[in-house]
């Protein structure tokens, strides 16, 4: 017979494993809840029968149905992971370790889903090599990480290149060429590229086209280039193309790329324009490339100053002209300054008595090493160094001077005065017109023809009443060479137009330019206006001019532009001839 100790002890341990085995089916109800909230699927796979078993959440996972001892894995797996994927899993199993892998699976609804599998190795009590591991689905953390890697891809993007065309941008670009510069003995040669009267087609198109034009040029640039070259624009409509391991015949081969489509019309709505673009080409080794932009802008330079769509290639002696031409820049300040720029002053002629009625005024430079210079040799360089207008009006107070000197020759004749568009559009004209004593109806103001289009700007408008309002008369200058409509001479209603010597020198010879010169002078005597033909070069010339009925003659067959002395001696002794020659009338 047992003891009540003995009964006791049994009791306890009873109820010890009755607790036990309770707590253990709650841990593994919370277990089976967690991983059901979890969404992690549990397998286990016995390598030497080759079975597999899944819970029911793996089941779920992958959408399939699965007997007991199935072994369907791989047919799931999406076909371009499924020869990695099964690599994996195999070496786990030939090394014996954990096995950790990500893949696709095609549900059988056609779903692609991203899982994460992870499983231990292990024997079992049966002595089989096995592995127990669990899968869960992290399609939407993938995707979450694909979406912020494009979104920094995008921003990387924008960050380096233009976001108009896509090129590189210039800070791109100068990272790419440093990079180039740390190689050692590669050759480059970079094409600097600006679009010809940009502002010209963003004035008159509008900035959309502008835009669409940009595009254009990059599109262009990037069919020309090949693997390893770069494009970029550089800011504006500023470009540069540059081409790595340089040979002479691919940098021509490029360039002959880019000029020719560029010849191809560019349609813009019902028309089509025709965008052209000055090139400087400069080449280059590796450890020179710090000059190789300012090289190339040079040559930029020299294409738009020979006359814009042309490419032209970088050479020493660009940099001499450059220096020489940067030199008299400064020089022309210094002259602007200290008055060595004088007026020379040209005869104009009554057509039919050939008397003097009116001089032009025209600048020159009495510089101190090179002797007097005519505009031909420094107005580019006053133009490209906004000097212009600075220019104007020195040689406006040089006129008013010499006609207030005494014994002045020029008291009883009209000054003409050219008069830039830079002057023109000053919005301080009429305040420095009003501070000079102006005589009235004694200056003219000569207007170039390419000033005017078919409309004229308010300011440029204001600044012409304001002229007329002071007496001093309109000229406009080279009638004929195309700009000015007969609208635009209605609106501005000169007091005389200049026909353009290019149209004056063939009368003798061409009939057709005979006759367009009477149209022209009909046309301007139509509206009231003087007219001057310039270029006479000829007394026949000077004949045939006034019988078309031009008014005044300049050129060459009655004076070349001469000193206010000079011309003061010259107008005297005029003056004394035709007195001489009314005594001698008298006497007989």
């Amino acid at each position: 017979m047992r003891h009540s100790g003995e009964r006791n002890s049994e009791i306890a341990l009873s109820n010890k494993r009755s607790r036990t085995n309770v707590e253990l089916e709650n841990l593994l109800r919370q277990l089976g809840l967690a991983l059901e909230a979890s969404g992690i699927g549990i397998w286990q796979h016995n390598i030497a029968r080759n079975q597999t078993r899944w819970d029911e959440q793996l089941k779920l996972i992958y959408g399939v149905p699965k007997a007991p001892l199935d072994v369907i894995w791989l047919d799931s797996i999406h076909p371009d992971d499924l020869v990695a994927t099964n690599e994996i899993f195999l070496r786990a199993i030939e090394t014996k370790s954990d096995y950790a892998s990500e893949f696709r699976i095609i549900r059988p609804d056609g779903a692609i889903r991203y899982l994460r599998s992870r499983a231990r190795y292990f024997v079992d009590a049966a002595g089989d090599p096995c592995f127990v591991g669990a899968e869960w689905d992290v399609t939407e953390d993938v995707l979450l990480n694909k979406e912020l890697e494009r979104s920094r891809a995008e921003a990387r993007f924008a960050a380096d290149h233009d976001h108009l065309t896509g090129l590189l941008n210039r800070r791109s670009f100068d990272f790419a060429l440093s990079e180039l510069a740390r190689q050692e003995s590669v050759k480059v040669a970079l094409l600097h590229i600006d679009v010809d009267h940009f502002k010209e087609i963003n004035d008159r198109f509008g900035h959309a086209v502008g835009d669409l034009v940009l595009s254009h040029v990059s599109n262009i640039l990037l069919e020309a280039i090949s693997a390893g070259d770069f494009a970029a624009r550089l800011g504006g409509d500023e470009f540069a193309v540059v081409i790595t391991e340089d040979e002479c015949d691919r940098t021509i081969a490029v360039l002959d790329h880019i000029q020719r489509r560029l010849g191809s019309p560019l349609p813009v709505g019902d028309q089509t324009l025709i965008v052209r673009c000055s090139i400087g080409v400069a080449s280059a080794m590796s450890a020179d490339f710090a000059r190789l932009l300012s090289q190339s802008d040079l040559a930029l330079y020299h294409a738009k100053r020979n006359g814009r769509n042309r490419a032209e290639i970088f050479s020493d002696e660009m940099a001499s002209t450059l220096a020489n031409e940067r030199q008299l820049a400064q020089d022309l300040r210094s002259g602007l300054a200290l008055g060595q720029i004088r007026p020379f002053y040209q005869v104009q002629v009554d057509a039919r008595s050939f008397r003097v009625n009116g001089v032009e005024a025209l600048a020159r430079w009495h510089h101190p090493t090179r002797g007097i210079l005519a505009p031909a040799h420094f107005l580019s360089i006053a133009s490209s160094n906004g000097l212009v207008a600075e220019l104007d009006d020195v040689v406006l107070k040089a006129v008013l001077s010499d006609m207030k000197s005494s014994a002045s020759p020029l008291k009883g004749i009209r000054v003409s005065v050219n008069l830039s568009a830079d002057r023109l559009d000053d919005p301080e004209l009429t305040a420095k017109l009003d501070g000079y004593d102006i005589p009235p109806g004694r200056l003219s103001f000569e207007l170039i023809e390419t000033i005017f289009l078919d409309s004229l700007s308010d300011q440029v408008r204001q600044n012409i009443q304001a002229i007329k309002s002071f007496g001093i008369d309109i000229e406009i200058d080279d009638l004929g060479s195309g700009h000015a409509s007969l609208l635009g001479l209605l609106e501005l209603r000169p007091d005389r137009v200049k026909i353009d010597r290019q149209l004056v020198t063939p009368i003798l010879q061409s009939v057709p330019s005979c006759r367009l010169v009477g149209s022209l002078v009909d046309i301007a005597r139509a509206l009231d206006m003087e007219v001057i033909a310039e270029g006479v070069e000829t007394l026949e010339h000077a004949n045939v001019l006034a019988a078309l009925g031009v008014h005044t003659l300049q050129g060459y067959a009655f004076g070349r532009p001469q000193s206010f002395a000079d011309l003061s001696a010259r107008l005297d002794q005029e003056i004394f001839d035709c007195e001489r020659a009314e005594i001698v009338g008298a006497g007989r």
